[in-house]
């Protein structure tokens, strides 16, 4: 009798020791792939004179093409955007963008950048201290479906390496979300109007999308004020 309870105490103990090296291990690796960087993060530097020529002559090129003045009959136009470019604008632009319009979680994002790999959209930022905050990320197929509307169709959200439920976001994002709504939209897997309002009343809509090659080429129009 006594040799048996000793055998179960030892089987216990062995159980409860190899089920404290799983959870040990399912940590480890959770923290792994929390803590490292997409494979195809590669943020630019903003220090670079390219990037700074680059990101401020793309922000000019895009004010001035959705500002100008059209006449009724060529109210459409074209637009490509280059990851490499946007890249630039992200690195060199946005935080001034952001501190211009003081934004209270502006000096808590860093690193932004885009990956477009076929139709694939990939849109990430750091989140916290530059050394230590975490790296979120979206992961999308962008369309405009028949009403007109933009979907993100495979959305993804990924904390590192690792695949995250989309409401976890709404909660840790929420000082960002809150001067962002769309990027709540996009968290809670809702459709987004395309359209942009300009300041003199005026609006430009998105009519045609597509993905590919490294580039987001569209179709705009410019729609009268409104």
């Amino acid at each position: 009798m006594i040799r048996s309870r000793a055998r179960a105490r030892r089987a216990a103990f062995w159980s409860l020791g190899a089920a404290a090296v799983i959870v040990l291990v399912v940590v480890l690796v959770v923290w792994r792939l929390l803590s490292a960087r997409p494979a195809w993060w590669n943020p630019a530097q903003p220090q670079l004179v390219e990037n700074l020529s680059r990101g401020e002559y793309l922000e000019n090129q895009v004010v001035t093409a959705f500002h100008k003045v059209r006449p009724a009959e060529s109210r459409t136009w074209t637009m490509e955007l280059d990851a490499d470019w946007i890249n630039a604008w992200l690195a060199t632009r946005l935080p001034l963008w952001a501190a211009n319009r003081n934004l209270s979680w502006a000096h808590q994002v860093s690193e932004v950048n885009v990956s477009i790999d076929g139709d694939l959209v990939r849109l990430g930022a750091r989140y916290g201290s530059e050394d230590a905050g975490q790296i979120y990320s979206i992961e999308c197929r962008p369309a405009l479906g028949e009403d007109g509307l933009l979907t993100l169709a495979d959305l993804r959200l990924v904390a590192g390496r690792l695949p995250v439920p989309l409401a976890l976001a709404s909660g840790s994002l929420s000082a960002v979300t809150r001067s962002l709504p769309q990027l709540q939209a996009v968290l809670d897997e809702e459709s987004i109007d395309p359209v942009a309002r300009l300041s003199d009343g005026r609006r430009v809509r998105i009519r045609e999308l597509q993905v590919a090659d490294g580039k987001i080429a569209m179709t705009l129009e410019t729609l009268p004020e409104h």
